[in-house]
């Protein structure tokens, strides 16, 4: 099972990472929509210097979309590579080719980190108070997080026949549930409630100055949402088994 895990995380850094839209989608959007969103709020004038909550929010949206479109190219990879009966007649099953391939999108999409600090603090220059341990250990539980919860999406892949139009929206939706732009105490009662529900919203609480119960409660929504994932892989599993469920395309 590990060595399964391992070859499908490799797997995904060899055939995604050098891509340039993969970079494109972590670094250069989120930046853009960073830069519009920061000058629209400041005037028109100089914005502010970079502090560590918009850094982290901002490669939080390049991770999110990222992975989303990771997600579903590696996963239709799998379809029509006719690679995944394989993978369930092994003794692992397809539960760590679909963690192998999470694990691999989560080092991938951290490229968003350092490429979106480095082309805003060019942008609006590093505000001197700023929080280096939060951005570092923000950004990465980030990544985890968002990948626990696009795992779901992972799972979805596999079971249906793939509609283009099966993601639209997705990432405007899961951007503002995150609270990767505004704060949780911004967002209207029945969004924020909803927010909650989410480990990434915990993770920008905490990087916005939060108490260490915010990081307890992302670490435990991650690993509830990676949990979930493995269940509903593990029914999958059984239903192609009973119902003869189509898995390749």
């Amino acid at each position: 099972m590990n060595t399964t895990f391992l070859r499908s995380a490799a797997d995904q850094l060899r055939m995604h990472a050098k891509s340039p839209m993969s970079t494109f989608m972590a670094v250069a959007f989120p930046c853009a929509f960073a830069f519009v969103i920061r000058s629209n709020a400041t005037g028109g004038n100089r914005a502010a210097e970079l502090t560590a909550d918009l850094s982290v929010g901002t490669a939080g949206i390049g991770m999110l979309d990222a992975i989303i479109v990771m997600v579903v190219f590696s996963l239709l990879g799998e379809k029509q590579w006719k690679t995944l009966y394989a993978a369930l007649g092994s003794p692992g099953g397809l539960v760590p080719v679909v963690l192998g391939r999470l694990g691999g999108i989560v080092v991938q999409s951290l490229i968003a980190l350092p490429g979106t600090f480095v082309v805003l603090a060019l942008f609006w220059g590093i505000d001197g108070g700023f929080a280096w341990g939060r951005w570092l250990v923000g950004g990465v539980l980030l990544a985890l997080a968002t990948a626990s919860v696009v795992g779901l999406l992972a799972v979805a892949v596999l079971r249906f026949p793939y509609s283009a139009g099966m993601t639209n929206g997705l990432t405007g939706l899961l951007m503002a549930l995150s609270a990767l732009i505004v704060p949780q105490s911004a967002l209207p009662g029945p969004v924020r409630a909803a927010a909650l529900l989410l480990p990434q919203s915990h993770v920008m609480a905490w990087v916005r100055g939060g108490a260490i119960g915010d990081i307890a409660a992302a670490v435990l929504l991650t690993a509830c949402y990676a949990a979930l994932v493995v269940l509903l892989v593990h029914r999958l599993e059984a239903a192609v088994r009973r119902k003869s469920v189509p898995l390749e395309v």
